[in-house]
């Protein structure tokens, strides 16, 4: 019993040391700009692989490579050049949504490598203020939207993006008098496995919406992040699972609020506003291990312990960030074509 005990004790000390040791890890950001020789603001990304990248923003410009970022298709979607897509979903090389936000409010789908575009959904209201897209699986996604008519103005499909309906208003808690997401990076909508779904807002309180079900019924929680105005609140969730996660934002233009991050470790149940760097982001992104990455206007912050702590390590300014799954590569966009590549360094 007492050899058994001593074996133990030396295996939590080993496996303590060892989370100690990948914590007190350093690194640095490598950073290449893509030349693309465009104008656009790009606000959407989604990383499928190492090789495989697309990205969206304003006057309908969709772009994407699949060699890594040493070629890339540049096009604007047929009679779409007047919409801002802030958000885009890829699922391979050949197929890709991208939402628009403003009116009118317009869904489209590629299915050949953006040669041509189908408009699966439009609604001319001008209520109705899509901010992001996300999905599970290959036929499993919501786009989330701003309140109408007292929710949020959620739609899911279950085929691939071909046909969406509305989630009803009432399995949707009600919305405050003063209250919307923000269409910063389309990354307002966070998805995990086995249903688990999220979505941050801003207004009169910092929320979070979830959902266990796929979205088709939902709760929400308040959070320290800033509020009480309709710039304040958050702007981007990001989760290493269903359990852990961070929610970042604050106010704005303004480039150092208080009260800008936080973090769960239980589904978003309950948050915890974190030590370190406190700065306006548009945008996060979960790494690998316990790494995320926040970024915006005053550049990028770095957390190695699940978002508990932040430092500033690069004043690049971005709008959204995202890695591949694997944690090796990641890719930032940003105004008037900012277009980078990241990668860490071990110092």
């Amino acid at each position: 019993m007492y050899k058994t005990i001593c074996s133990l004790l030396i295996i939590l000390s080993i496996l303590f040391q060892a989370c100690k040791s990948s914590q007190s890890k350093k690194y640095d950001l490598e950073i290449d700009f893509v030349n693309l020789n465009i104008t656009n603001n790009l606000r959407g990304l989604s990383v499928v692989d190492e090789s495989v990248v697309w990205a969206s923003g304003t006057n309908g410009v969709v772009l994407r490579t699949r060699d890594g970022v040493i070629n890339w298709q540049i096009c604007t979607v047929p009679g779409a050049d007047s919409l801002d897509f802030r958000s885009i979903e890829a699922f391979n090389e050949n197929k890709a949504i991208v939402v628009s936000a403003g009116c009118p409010a317009s869904v489209y789908l590629t299915i050949n490598a953006g040669k041509t575009w189908d408009l699966v959904w439009k609604n001319d209201d001008p209520e109705i203020f899509l901010n992001a897209v996300s999905f599970w699986n290959q036929t499993d996604g919501l786009v989330m939207g701003d309140p109408v008519d007292g929710s949020l103005f959620i739609l899911k499909t279950v085929d691939g993006g071909n046909n969406w309906r509305r989630i009803p208003s009432q399995d949707i808690p009600k919305s405050l008098a003063v209250e919307g997401g923000f269409a910063a990076s389309g990354t307002c909508l966070a998805l995990a496995d086995n249903g688990y779904a999220w979505i941050g807002t801003g207004g009169d309180s910092a929320r979070v919406y979830l959902s266990k079900n796929a979205g088709l019924s939902w709760r929400v929680v308040n959070t320290p992040i800033l509020s009480g105005s309709p710039m304040k609140g958050i702007y981007s969730l990001s989760f290493k699972n269903n359990k852990e996660g961070i929610a970042v934002g604050g106010e704005w233009n303004v480039k150092a609020p208080t009260r800008s991050k936080a973090f769960t470790n239980d589904g978003g149940k309950t948050w915890t506003l974190v030590g370190g760097s406190h700065t306006y982001c548009s945008g996060s992104c979960y790494v690998k291990d316990n790494i995320y990455l926040a970024c915006g206007q005053t550049g990028i912050d770095l957390s190695q312990d699940g978002g508990e702590t932040w430092k500033h390590v690069s004043d690049l300014h971005l709008y959204g960030i995202e890695f591949s799954e694997s944690g090796k590569t990641g890719f930032g966009t940003g105004p008037l074509g900012r277009l980078v590549k990241i990668s860490f360094k071990e110092l």
